[in-house]
């Protein structure tokens, strides 16, 4: 009985593979199949023929995404850097290293290039999501036309999840109004738990699930461990446990995004002791050390040059010791941050494994989704969007929080020349379209029973774009042609799959790069380098003025750092190359070139008509602090609060703005009013407003009055209640930008990195706040 029940199964699923096998997967959704059974007036005369909903074909494999971020091409010890990351080379033994992978030199790009596997213009994402323009390839979300591989693996019978971070949504959408069609269950993925945006804090996260924020309470409860990392290992875990309970023989698409190596370095405090003292021979000697380790190990060739510091970025003999103590802890809490990604993800490989699922998933691992970051400047920062601005955090505050770099205390990155040291032996940082440090990372694939020589180092020309053409060659799946009604773009790469038994070197392929008006191409071994002069950290010198452009010329089949520039040698070859670089951006949508500064580049048409009044109904509320909020720096307004308290003496925040990194804060404190300003956690950089008077139970108009006293000065506030003026004081700068990233604008709590300290937990306040307005004069 048994034996025949097998049989009968085993028919049943080889009948199913075959129609699934049948089916046109080039348009999806699949149609359904024609009705095939018999009809009559009554259900006995009549025979059915029940749909069979679509499945993979059979033996497609699952498939895990990982991209971390910021995690130059010599950080991790699997491609020769300082910090050791056991479990990223335990895959790499059992599978292949590319050391000539490419990314496109920042976030939300390359993010876009990897879902869909096009060029990342040609997706409509040519900068950062948070900054759309109006122009076909910056419109900063993911195009109907070149649907994610999440979406087109859906529709072909896999179950699919991200986690993490998720950079590919303009700014004015990230609040509950949505719409949610850029969030990832609205590209693909059936499941989502993570971030929106560029950075979180590691310890306090604003973790979405789905398109819903977890609760502060649920999120401090997760797993017992504060950091994100961890908490996003949990979720990945508990997600194939349940997924294979319920479907045990249905293949799943996992896509981990990490938030580390972004700022803020943050990381367990035990982490961080394990490199103590590593780092104190700065990042010139690092660089030569991880080049020697780089040579010994193949990670490059033989011949490979160790290119020089550029002039911009300082020498390390020539910091102060305070200056090196806390460049060197810096890189200390960095390389924890790292070791620490490494660790979850360990984790989440041997649960695979101990089910028996690894065997049948095809891995991509892609260290960093650009070149290390070198945002910071020379000097570093304690805190990354205040420093941003305008690089002028005073030197003795950032020297007194050397101790406290990597805890929640901190936001931090480091300085440039360790993001220099960490793309060792390449040019430049993140941001550089030009220069192989801000474009190639070190990539893993893993597909067991497929890897001809398990820890080789494949040195042939990959990208982004190749990663979803490999997942759908090794799913046996065709490119679709039309996606939910939607004619597709062709894909802009090319399968991996075969370059896993046999790696060639010398395949022609042409791809161009383009971010910030900093270009590149590469074209059969050639690589065409233009630039505007300018580093990462800078913005441009007129931004009413198209910078003037440096092109230059490499011959990377013999030249792997981009080392020496032969323009000279070869002039006929940089026209050809200057020429088809034209062509390829005008095909794939790259113009208008923009190397302006971002808040100079960025469409404010797009992020919706400015209003001059505000309500809000009832308390928690919170929106994104960037856009969908006020914008409350450097203007006049009014904020009036009508509060209904539980008790005199209740505690909590009334509107909270931003973070303790950037933001401010009108709360209670034992009933008395108060409000906190802070451009930063620098003392110098903060103000204070208290009154002395305690506010009743029951109900109470609460009134903030906020008076500029013009550009770049400082600011009056204002407090009272119910027409009685409780405090007055002075504020040093009337503006300040919300930090750090998807930090929001709160009512009745502050939730994410809070402004300051509350009685209460993330400042709940003891009543309720039935309605806010905030007038701009």
């Amino acid at each position: 009985m048994k034996t025949r029940l097998r049989l009968a199964c085993a028919a049943l699923a080889l009948l199913s593979a075959s129609h699934a096998m049948a089916q046109d997967r080039t348009i999806l959704p699949v149609p359904s199949a024609p009705f095939a059974g018999t009809i009559s007036e009554n259900v006995v005369q009549s025979k059915a023929d029940p749909q069979r909903p679509v499945s993979a074909p059979q033996g497609a494999p699952n498939i895990l995404l990982f991209m971390a971020d910021d995690v130059g091409f010599a950080m991790s010890s699997t491609f020769g850097g300082p910090v050791p990351t056991p479990n990223f080379d335990r895959l790499a033994a059992q599978s292949q290293r590319y050391n000539r992978f490419h990314t496109t030199g920042i976030c939300s790009p390359s993010r876009a290039a990897l879902l869909t596997g096009r060029n990342h213009h040609n997706a409509g994402v040519g900068y950062l999501s948070d900054l759309p323009a109006g122009y076909p390839g910056y419109g900063g979300k993911i195009l109907p036309e070149t649907a994610t591989i999440a979406e087109v693996l859906k529709l072909n019978g896999y179950n699919t999840a991200m986690f993490g971070k998720h950079h590919n949504v303009t700014i004015t959408e990230r609040s509950e109004a949505g719409p949610f069609d850029t969030w990832p269950t609205g590209l693909g993925f059936e499941y989502f738990y993570g971030f929106m945006g560029g950075d979180t804090d590691q310890y306090s996260p604003n973790i979405y699930r789905g398109t819903s924020r977890i609760d502060s309470d649920e999120d401090a409860q997760s797993g017992g461990q504060p950091m994100f990392e961890t908490r996003m290992a949990n979720d990945v875990i508990r997600w194939v446990h349940n997924q294979k309970a319920s479907a045990p023989d249905k293949p799943f698409l996992i896509y981990m995004a990490p938030g580390s190596a972004h700022a803020p370095h943050q990381a367990p405090p035990e982490m961080i002791a394990r490199f103590k003292g590593r780092f104190d021979g700065g990042w010139d000697k690092m660089r030569e050390d991880s080049f020697r380790r780089q040579l010994k190990f193949g990670i490059i060739p033989k011949g490979t040059k160790l290119t020089l510091r550029p002039d911009a970025i300082v020498a390390w003999d020539t910091l102060s010791p305070a200056q090196k103590a806390f460049a060197a802890r810096s890189m200390e809490v960095a390389a924890a941050q790292l070791a620490y990604q490494d660790e979850q993800f360990g984790r989440v490989l041997n649960e695979l494994q101990r089910m028996g699922q690894l065997q049948n998933t095809l891995v991509s691992v892609i260290q960093g989704d650009n070149g290390a970051s070198g945002e910071a400047g020379n000097q570093g920062t304690i805190n990354e969007l205040r420093s941003i601005q305008t690089h002028d955090e005073d030197q003795a505050w950032l020297q007194a929080n050397t101790e406290k770099l990597g805890s929640p205390a901190t936001y931090g990155n480091y300085p440039v020349g360790w993001a220099w040291a960490m793309n060792t032996p390449l040019r430049w940082t993140k941001q550089f379209g030009s220069m192989l440090g801000g474009i190639r990372n070190g990539m893993i694939l893993s597909y067991p029973g497929y890897v001809a020589e398990p820890g080789a180092t494949c040195a042939t020309f990959s990208h982004l774009n190749d990663i979803v053409p490999t997942v759908l060659e090794a799913a046996k799946l065709p490119a679709p042609t039309s996606v939910l009604g939607v004619v597709q773009k062709p894909m802009d790469g090319q399968s991996l799959l075969s370059s896993l038994k046999t790696c060639d070197s010398a395949i022609p392929r042409t791809q161009y790069f383009e971010i910030g008006g900093k270009m590149g191409l590469y074209h059969n071994g050639w690589f065409l380098s233009g630039d505007d002069g300018r580093p990462a950290w800078m913005m441009a010198a007129n931004p009413n003025k198209a910078p003037k452009i440096s092109w230059t010329l490499y011959d990377l089949s013999k030249d792997f750092s981009q080392s020496t520039d032969v323009a000279g040698k070869y002039p006929e070859q940089l026209k050809l190359m200057r020429d088809l670089w034209q062509s390829e951006a005008a095909r794939n949508n790259v113009f208008p070139l923009d190397s302006r500064r971002p808040t100079d580049r960025v469409d404010r048409s797009m992020l919706g008509k400015p209003r001059k009044h505000y309500d809000y109904w009832g308390k928690d509320v919170s929106v994104p602090a960037s856009a969908t909020a006020p914008f409350m720096a450097g203007r006049n307004y009014t904020l009036e609060a009508d509060l209904v308290l539980d008790k005199a003496g209740a505690s909590g925040a009334v509107v909270a703005w931003g973070s303790r990194f950037g933001g401010w804060s009108l709360y209670l404190e034992d009933g008395r009013p108060a409000f906190i300003w802070a451009k930063s956690t620098d003392p110098n950089e903060m103000a204070a407003v208290r009154s002395d008077i305690a506010l009743p139970q029951g109900a109470t108009k609460l009134r903030l009055r906020f008076t500029t006293a013009g550009s770049g000065k400082g600011a009056e506030v204002v407090l009272s209640a119910n027409g009685r003026e409780l405090a007055r004081g002075p504020s040093p700068s009337n503006y300040l930008s919300p930090a750090g990233g998807g930090e929001t604008f709160d009512i009745g709590r502050d939730i994410g990195v809070t402004v300051t300290d509350y009685k209460t937990p993330h400042g709940k306040i003891e009543g309720s706040i039935p309605h806010v307005t905030v007038d701009f004069d």
